[in-house]
């Protein structure tokens, strides 16, 4: 594992960069150091691999920042959004798990030749200059928590890749996660959920995981270039859309101009809908992830420190 960096976190409006070329192609030498991703074919460009990944975790904005970022006309997201490729190279009996070659997920790089018009109407239509996409990036929410051997395959293949992490009040992002898996998406009541069971989703390892901000951002940091790992709160959506978008730009290295700003930010997209938490299930939140709890409050604490 690399040193990590205390200065590598990029908190809102404060980046600093010191990117390294990524390899052009695979080579022999790149492709003996990879242990997870397939890539036996040498010579194979890496030019579309992504740039950025909006890492997640799940109920934290991400959507919202997906749907936003996707009309700026110097950027380029997968379709579909989310991916599912790096987060199953160590679960390959997954349901979601489909290929571990890099061909494979290099596909979803590049656009057809109708998406490509249809970006290129839009562009034209809604800011009056072409589709130029500078930067390519995935959001896959689940890559938050991704182990190190994975994170480490990611930068191999791109030394300055950027990733993107958003924080949400531990407490208010389990229950969003457990309000849309078990009641909205089965098309449940509240009623129909046992408390054991909203117990046992909560307590689930990977909603653990999901809460430990400060774990998962130092094991990216430990991989990334400083200044190549940026935070953003999600109370910031309602409170400042436009300038946490705005942010972002600049992050990416895109143009930053107010009128990529759309209609869409003053939106909630993809909200898990349901009734608020209920006092035992909110105790029980605050029990488990008091040690997140104080650590997010510290995240979030420091992106403040950084605007002043």
């Amino acid at each position: 594992m690399r040193d990590r960096n205390s200065e590598g976190v990029a908190y809102c409006n404060t980046v600093t960069t010191t990117d390294t070329a990524r390899p052009r192609t695979v080579s022999v030498e790149l492709a003996e150091q990879l242990k997870l991703v397939r890539a036996d074919k040498t010579g194979t460009s890496l030019a579309r691999f992504p740039d950025f990944m909006v890492v997640g975790p799940q109920r934290t904005g991400t959507t919202w920042l997906h749907a936003n970022l996707r009309e700026h006309p110097e950027v380029f997201f997968s379709e579909p959004k989310e991916l599912f490729f790096f987060n199953r190279l160590v679960e390959r009996d997954h349901v979601k798990f489909t290929s571990d070659r890099l061909d494979y997920y290099l596909r979803f790089f590049s656009d057809s030749p109708q998406h490509w018009l249809y970006k290129q109407a839009r562009a034209l239509a809604r800011h009056r200059r072409l589709y130029l996409p500078r930067v390519r990036g995935e959001a896959t929410a689940s890559y938050a928590a991704l182990p190190e051997e994975v994170i480490a395959e990611i930068t191999t293949l791109n030394p300055a890749i950027r990733i993107i992490m958003m924080l949400r009040d531990p407490v208010e992002r389990a229950w969003s996660h457990a309000s849309k898996d078990l009641v909205r998406n089965p098309g449940r009541s509240m009623e129909d959920v046992s408390d054991q069971q909203w117990q046992e989703f909560f307590a689930a390892p990977y909603q653990l995981a999901c809460a430990r901000y400060q774990q998962n951002l130092e094991r990216w940091q430990g991989y990334l270039q400083p200044g190549n790992a940026l935070v953003l709160p999600y109370d910031d959506v309602s409170r400042r859309p436009s300038e946490l978008l705005l942010e972002t730009m600049r992050f990416l290295g895109v143009s930053d101009d107010a009128r990529y700003v759309g209609d869409l930010s003053e939106q909630r997209v993809n909200p898990a809908g349901g009734s608020s938490m209920p006092d035992h299930h909110r105790e029980f939140l605050e029990d488990l992830l008091s040690r997140e709890i104080a650590d997010y409050h510290a995240l979030v604490d420091s992106s403040a420190s950084s605007l002043r």
